[in-house]
């Protein structure tokens, strides 16, 4: 396949893959720390790194795990955005989908665990988990 050729193919891909995206979602970055005075602890403060379209996937069932004295179920979800999203997308970083189709994934904070590389991709991939 000769360069112009692929250019075309991940082009049309890239635009393909855009129109999947009926989502939207902010991703943020743990920014620092404030005090709340009504629990007397810290508290996690966020600013936001990127808003705009993704697609959310879910990707395997719900695990089981273990916590203390308490038991939760993981979910796993892909998050996809545009080839072009900007800046890049962390670990630790929290996803929160503003507007779905699925009402039900609606305003949940996913944590990013994984981050995808690839040069030629249709879509920036990046895996979640949904810990509530």
């Amino acid at each position: 396949m000769t360069d112009r050729v692929l250019e075309q193919a991940l082009a049309d891909g890239r635009r393909e893959a855009l129109a999947l995206m009926r989502d939207t979602c902010t991703i943020e970055r743990k920014s620092g720390t404030s005090f709340d005075p009504t629990t007397g602890k810290n508290t996690a403060t966020w600013a936001p790194v990127y808003t705009g379209p993704c697609r959310v996937k879910a990707t395997a069932a719900g695990n089981d795990v273990q916590f203390g004295e308490g038991e939760a179920t993981l979910h796993k979800y892909e998050i996809r955005l545009p080839w072009d999203a900007a800046p890049e997308v962390r670990r630790e970083d929290r996803v929160t989908v503003t507007a779905s189709d699925d009402q039900w994934v609606l305003g949940r904070h996913l944590e990013v665990v994984d981050v995808g590389f690839n040069g030629t991709s249709t879509a920036r991939r990046i895996t979640v988990e949904d810990r509530s």
